[in-house]
Parts: structure tokens; sequence; C-alpha cells
């Protein structure tokens, strides 16, 4: 994905752009010790955990220095926005540095573009109210074609969001060469931050030269590897 003439990332950039994910079903809180165990050996600051563990994990974050981020509702968008609110209070309480959340997509996709613009208004100003600072829209990108690509962007961003997560495959698959133009359409537009698998940390720093802010993955690991040498 990184083109050879790209300027060259140091490895402390690609630890700050990449969020070690423990946002998968079925995880344990052991599992997610380990994921923040290994975040800290690997020089990753960020992980992203499930907002259930969030009160159990706190005090280890906190003496850790780890900055946590989470994920509210499911990649449909489907769970009820007062259950998403409280979602979002949850990590409000909990020091959470970023939240984001699904939207229902269907809303949009039905052409129910007033109860989706509704969803997106309601979750910005409880998360204000809150205090929650960064909170970002996820979608995605199988529910999406580029044809709509410029609408949902302009919807976005009238509803005072002007970061946006894509996610491929629920974060489980990396990114095909035919989707990097439904990432240029987002970059052109807002902030960008992407939940994907990750090959090597030559395709992280590619991913990273095209702009994206964070890659959120579960291939947090490749960090440990030799930073990518880059030709100028």
């Amino acid at each position: 994905m990184a083109g050879a003439g790209g300027v060259g990332l140091s490895s402390s950039r690609l630890s700050e752009a990449i969020v070690a994910s423990g946002m998968r079903l079925g995880i344990r809180l052991s599992d997610l010790y380990e994921v923040c165990r290994e975040a800290m050996q690997t020089g990753v600051h960020g992980v992203c955990i499930p907002t259930a563990y969030l009160g159990e994990l706190g005090p280890f974050l906190r003496n850790t220095g780890l900055k946590a981020s989470t994920i509210v509702s499911f990649p449909t968008g489907l769970l009820p926005v007062e259950i998403k609110i409280m979602e979002l209070r949850l990590a409000a309480h909990r020091d959470v540095e970023e939240v984001y959340f699904y939207p229902n997509i269907g809303n949009y996709l039905d052409n129910r573009i007033v109860d989706f613009e509704l969803e997106l208004s309601q979750v910005l100003e409880e998360s204000q109210l809150m205090g929650l600072n960064q909170i970002k829209p996820v979608v995605e990108v199988e529910a999406l074609s580029e044809t709509k690509m410029d609408e949902l962007i302009s919807i976005f961003k009238n509803s005072g969001f002007d970061g946006v997560m894509l996610s491929f495959g629920s974060g489980l698959r990396r990114i095909r060469p035919e989707e990097l133009n439904l990432l240029k359409a987002f970059l052109r537009h807002v902030a960008l931050e992407v939940n994907c698998r990750i090959g090597s940390m030559e395709e992280a720093a590619g991913l990273v030269e095209k702009g994206v802010e964070k890659i959120c993955t579960v291939d947090y690991r490749i960090v440990s590897e030799k930073a990518p040498s880059r030709q100028v």
C-alpha cells in the first residue's frame, strides 16, 4: 500500500498511530490484560477495549499510562440510542480518551435520513454534556458504496463530526486495494481512522502517509518489527 517514494516514518510515529484492539467477540478479562501488557512491551500507547471491562481495567490503565478508547454498539448500529448513551456515560466515568460508536446505518441506507441525523445529533449532544470531547462515528465499509460517499460525509460534517472511523470486517480483515478510494473520499473532508488488520509495518506506514490518523488493529504486535526503510 505504501508508495516507494514516501517520506520515512519513525517507529515512534507508528507506535502513536497504532491502537491495540481488544474488540473481538468472546474476549475475556484475562485476554484484555494480555493485550495491554503486549501493547506496553511493543511501545503502543493506546488500547481499544469493550465498554463492559472499563471498570475492571481502570486501575491497571491508570497505573500504566495506557490511553483507553472503546467502541459502542454493534456494526449494524441497531442498539437503541438510549442504550448507546448509557454506554457513553459509562465510558465518560472511566476517563476514556476516545469513544467510537456505530450509528444505525440502516436508517441511512433505507433513506430515513432524518432518523439517521437525529441519532447523530443526540449522541453528539449527550457526549458533550458528559465531557466526552473525542467521539467519532464508525461505519463498516461493507455497508457503503462510493456513489453515496459524498452524501454520507456531508451528513457527518453537518452533524458536527470532524472525524470518522472506517471499519473493515469489524476490524478482522485487511484493506483491499480497491477500497483505497473510500479512504481518499473521506480524507478529503474529515479526519480518518481505520479499524482493520495489517500485515506489516510497511503497510501501516503506507496508511499513515496517506493521512490515516490512527489504525485500530489486532495486529499491534507488528510495532516490535524493525521500522520500514523508506527512500526519500
